[in-house]
């Protein structure tokens, strides 16, 4: 036997040595594959548009109708008690949001249709919980019981369910009392110096006094107007305590009502979406400083900041995620503040990048991030609830997503060139 013969392995042996050399090489090419899809996957996601099927003679948001199917059942299970552990308002931010978004399927459905009827029993049942249940985190001892963010977004609630009725057919009881919460609003915000009631005692948020103004509001469309005189005078007061970029601050003072933390973009974002019913003028300037301001977009993608451009911070509890600068809730309801003020292309642009990075998945139930955040999905419902009809539908493509696919194609080539070099290295090694 030669030395040659001597240190020569058995052919089996020879391989499984070979083999595991290559395997770095084989796990290595997983990396750019796996990246490929995703790049993939997230340009077909945003040619996305929603399905529309005709339901009690109206061709109706069927997706939108999915999401709140999913909804329903994690509520009515005890999603929303498991929210507030997670988040501070998180039971009554889902219930409400969830009977929001009930109130305008139930708006876009056919009169007397089984889906009016039903958005009409769900948004009163959302609304029997956040008033069984909602204001015990909250302290009843403030101007507004249980603050301004409770009492505003119950009774906007309350306002939007009623609406959905005609006069004739709305509980005495119900009325009643919508009209009291509203006559103590404007008693309230007549009696202060300052627009903003507490939320929380020592504490005032802009936004939750918005509810209680968009509540009033809704009273004058439905019923008597009564709170012109009282909205008036708030946009006023308001005018007088705007930040420094010219916008209604995050939070205020609560004796005096100034600024204490500039404008935000998830407190920006969820004004806007109700300003408009209070003061449609004053809500078109907000909205164009706010679009100057926040708007803004990540490799091609639109998003919208969380703080103004030329400023950063960090996220918190209000904002969620702060990735890049941009905004998660900021984006979300964003999108909401988009369509209802017909900035279609951005519309379009921030749902269906909701739609992909938000991994919105089901048809008979729809639901986002794999379903383990109800709270997203209570959102995102709310949000998509301004397309209820086809004809509400934004179609308009202006081409917004060409950044995008150019980095795409970027991505593509270098990920297939990395492919090709892995793929060459063991062609080599096996011959």
């Amino acid at each position: 036997m030669n030395s040659e013969q001597g240190t020569r392995l058995p052919a089996g042996q020879a391989g499984n040595i070979e083999f595991r050399r290559l395997l770095p090489r084989l796990f290595y090419s997983l990396v750019p594959a796996f990246l490929l899809a995703i790049v993939f996957y997230l340009n077909i996601s945003l040619y996305y548009q929603p399905r529309f099927e005709n339901i009690d003679g109206k061709e109706i948001n069927a997706d939108l109708l999915g999401q709140l199917k999913f909804l329903e059942k994690e509520l009515h299970n005890g999603a929303g008690g498991e929210m507030q552990g997670v988040y501070p308002e998180g039971f009554v931010f889902m219930n409400v949001l969830y009977g929001l978004a009930w109130c305008d399927m139930g708006n876009g459905a056919e009169p007397g249709s089984s889906l009016r009827k039903q958005a009409l029993k769900e948004s009163a049942w959302a609304y029997r919980e956040i008033i069984r249940d909602g204001s015990a985190t909250f302290d009843r001892h403030q101007l507004l019981p249980s603050g301004a963010f409770y009492f505003g977004w119950s009774n906007y609630l309350l306002a939007k369910k009623l609406g959905l009725q005609k006069p004739g057919e709305r509980d005495t009881t119900e009325v009643n009392l919508f009209d009291d919460n509203c006559d103590l609003i404007a008693s309230v915000l007549d009696s202060l110096d300052t627009p903003y009631p507490e939320s929380y005692i020592g504490m005032a948020w802009p936004a939750d006094a918005m509810l209680c103004l968009a509540a009033l509001a809704e009273h004058d469309r439905i019923s008597k107007p009564s709170y012109e005189t009282t909205m008036s005078d708030w946009i006023t007061r308001v005018k007088q305590r705007l930040d420094s970029n010219g916008l209604i601050p995050h939070q205020v003072d609560p004796e005096s009502g100034k600024p204490l933390q500039n404008a935000r973009g998830c407190s920006q974002s969820l004004m806007l979406c109700f300003l408009g019913a209070v003061d449609s003028v004053f809500a078109q300037e907000q909205f164009s400083i706010y679009k100057e301001k926040f708007l803004d977009s990540r490799m091609g993608l639109p998003g919208v900041r969380e703080y103004p451009k030329g400023t950063s911070g960090s996220g918190d509890v209000d904002s969620g995620p702060v990735i890049f600068g941009i905004g998660g809730a900021a984006s979300v309801v964003g999108l909401r503040t988009m369509a209802l003020f017909k900035e279609e292309p951005a519309a379009i642009g921030l749902r269906n990048s909701i739609e992909a990075f938000g991994c919105g998945k089901g048809t008979e139930e729809k639901k986002y991030l794999f379903g383990i955040l109800p709270m997203a999905d209570a959102f995102i419902a709310w949000v998509n609830a301004t397309e209820i009809n086809q004809e509400q539908a934004l179609q308009t493509d202006k081409g917004w997503k060409g950044w995008f696919q150019f980095y795409s194609l970027l991505v593509v080539l270098l990920m297939t060139y990395w492919l090709w070099r892995i793929w060459r290295s063991i062609k080599n090694r096996v011959h």
